[in-house]
C-alpha cells in the first residue's frame, strides 16, 4: 500500500496544533462579539465559519503544513466548534475551498480575506480592530439577507 499520503508523525502533531490554534480563536470570536454559539443564526455561524477559515489559511502555511491539510483543520473545526454534521462539514469546506477563487463566491472570498487580516489582528492583539472586523463583516451580511 502506498503511504504517498500518510502524514508523519511530526506533521501529524502540526495539524493537531493547527487546529487546537484555529478552535481556541473562533470561540474567542464568539465572546468578542458577545453572542453564545447558541445565540448565533445559522447565516452568522456561516460567515464565522468562513471568517475562521481565512484564518486556517495564514495558519497552514505558518505551520509548515502542505495546503491540503488546509481540507482536515478546517473539518475539524467546523465540526467542533460550529456543530456542523459530517455530511455537511464536506460539502461546506468544498465551498470554501472553492471561494478562494473570487469569480467563483465574490462575497465568501472578501470573508475569506477579511478572516486572512483577522488573524493579523489577533496575533498582534489588535482585539479592538479584530472585533470592529467580525462585526462590520457580520453587519453587511446582515443587511443582505
Amino acid at each position: 500500500m502506498s503511504t504517498f499520503y500518510e502524514l508523519s508523525e511530526h506533521d501529524k502533531e502540526k495539524v493537531r496544533e493547527a487546529t487546537e490554534e484555529i478552535t481556541k480563536i473562533s470561540k474567542e470570536l464568539f465572546n468578542l462579539i458577545e453572542k453564545k454559539f447558541e445565540e448565533t443564526t445559522e447565516l452568522e455561524r456561516q460567515v464565522l465559519s468562513a471568517f475562521c477559515f481565512g484564518m486556517v489559511n495564514v495558519i497552514v502555511p505558518l505551520k509548515d503544513l502542505p495546503f491540503l491539510q488546509t481540507h482536515a483543520v478546517t473539518a475539524a473545526l467546523l465540526i467542533n466548534v460550529f456543530k456542523y454534521s459530517e455530511d455537511q462539514t464536506e460539502d461546506f469546506v468544498q465551498e470554501l475551498l472553492n471561494s478562494t477563487d473570487e469569480d467563483y463566491h465574490p462575497v465568501i472570498f472578501s470573508i475569506i480575506c477579511r478572516g486572512t487580516d483577522g488573524y493579523n489582528q489577533y496575533v498582534n492583539e489588535q482585539i479592538d480592530d479584530l472585533k470592529e472586523n467580525i462585526l462590520e463583516v457580520l453587519k453587511i451580511v446582515n443587511e443582505d439577507s
